[in-house]
């Protein structure tokens, strides 16, 4: 996984719960990267995995809970560092479509060993929105929260859910997106 994600990580749970806390994670957690992250840097996805999973457990909230939290946090963040021509989508299902189409092609572009989800769009209308969230991490709980970060930051008031779920014992996720 990319650093930028750990480094915002750890931004997030200093934001959330302070810099003590973070230490702590890390000396528990016992990481072969020992925490130091840069954003330019390659990381082992576990290495995230375990870090929420001494969150879920210190802070007793769910897992999904948790990544809910740091992907809709994060958004805004991933937001300011998005490459030029990602700032002219205002509309949530315009912006879910230039992820596919435009973001994750111009993310590959510098960073071509990138692992990134694809979305199979469903269907759509002008209130809903349906994708099939594909990702061998399996974060579909983190790309709800990004969606809802997304929606505050285009003042779009959205519900957004799951029909399938992976972790609900489904064969893949489907996210649901409805404007309201």
């Amino acid at each position: 996984m990319k650093g930028i994600v750990f480094v915002k990580f750890n931004e997030f749970v200093e934001e959330l719960w302070g810099e003590e806390f973070w230490d702590e994670l890390l000396d528990e957690a016992e990481l072969t990267s020992e925490g130091a992250y840069t954003t330019v840097g390659s990381y082992d996805d576990q290495e995230l995995f375990s870090l929420i999973t001494l969150i879920v457990e210190k802070k007793s909230i769910s897992s999904k809970d948790a990544q809910f939290a740091f992907g809709k946090w994060v958004f805004k963040e991933l937001y300011n560092a998005a490459p030029p021509g990602v700032h002219d989508f205002k509309d949530v299902f315009e912006f879910l479509h230039a992820v596919q189409d435009f973001i994750h092609i111009e993310v590959k572009k510098l960073n071509p060993d990138a692992l990134l989800p694809e979305f199979e769009f469903l269907s759509e209308s002008a209130t809903q929105l349906s994708f099939h969230y594909q990702s061998p991490r399996k974060l579909c709980y983190f790309c709800e929260g990004l969606v809802r970060g997304l929606a505050e930051h285009t003042e779009q008031k959205v519900i957004v859910t799951q029909s399938e779920c992976e972790h609900e014992g489904d064969k893949r996720c489907v996210l649901e997106v409805e404007k309201i």
